[in-house]
């Protein structure tokens, strides 16, 4: 497990002895550590999405630099190696973030290409996810922690943006589909993960503003939306039902564990 060496374990607590970790700062000790664990795959899934006032060069690091450095240094492992890249299901000029996960996706692909069977490319065209113990910048926790405290008022856009959002134990068991059936997938291949059908945004705000029985003043329409703003996310999730996936929650769903493992637990 290569990690940052600012990273918690919070959440591997007590599971620590099953990991080999490596804390790398450069080049040089990235590319030892995979020389050491050898893997058969990788599970790229580290990013910065700029909502913590990060640089250009910040999210060029961690969207793009850093998985070019574990690109470069499997092209030196002793046998083949699935890269299963965690990209953006968002066009590259909605934002920074989208841009520079587009950018990696398109490095990943050319190098699984010239590789000669050495590397497979698989990018996760990944939808909104939430859960319980997410970032506290994102917009789904943002407005469920709202929601909660019963916030007086709760600003909002108009809400018409559609977005398909996937509960987080979809998400690993997705991730554990597309490991246990890599070799069924092409050397360069793009893959969506989500729920497969997308709410409105609104819809969701009202979802958690019921689950919650919250008191929030919700105020739809009191901020602008931003430049670029996808209107419409939805995974085609065909290709991950032809490899035995299904989603299990819905929305609603969703909404009621992330809320019990939360706020209730």
């Amino acid at each position: 497990m290569l990690l940052r060496p600012t990273s918690k374990l919070d959440r591997l607590r007590g599971l620590e002895a099953s990991f080999d970790i490596g804390r790398c700062t450069t080049d040089a000790e990235v590319a030892a550590f995979v020389k050491q664990v050898q893997p058969e795959v990788v599970v790229h899934t580290a990013c910065a999405y700029g909502r913590q006032g990060e640089t250009s060069l910040q999210l060029f690091d961690a969207n793009l630099r850093l998985g070019l450095v574990i690109l470069q240094a499997l092209q030196h492992a002793a046998q083949p190696v699935s890269f299963i890249n965690t990209g953006s299901a968002l066009a590259p000029d909605v934002s920074p973030y989208a841009l520079s996960k587009n950018q990696f996706a398109q490095w990943g692909r050319m190098l699984a290409t010239q590789s000669g069977g050495q590397l497979r490319f698989i990018n996760v065209l990944l939808q909104h996810m939430y859960g319980p113990g997410d970032d506290a910048s994102k917009f789904t926790t943002h407005v469920l922690h709202a929601c909660h405290r019963n916030d007086p008022v709760l600003k909002l856009t108009a809400g018409e943006q559609a977005r398909d959002f996937i509960y987080i134990d979809d998400v690993v068991s997705a991730y554990d589909t597309l490991l246990t059936q890599r070799h069924q997938l092409n050397t360069v291949q793009d893959i969506e993960v989500g729920s497969g059908v997308a709410p409105s945004i609104r819809q969701f705000v009202e979802s958690a503003h019921r689950l919650t029985a919250s008191r929030t003043e919700l105020l739809f329409g009191a901020l602008p939306y931003r430049a670029n703003e996808a209107m419409h996310c939805q995974a085609n999730v065909a290709r991950m039902t032809q490899l035995g996936w299904v989603p299990a929650f819905d929305l609603n769903a969703g909404l009621k564990k992330t809320i019990e493992l939360e706020f209730l637990k």
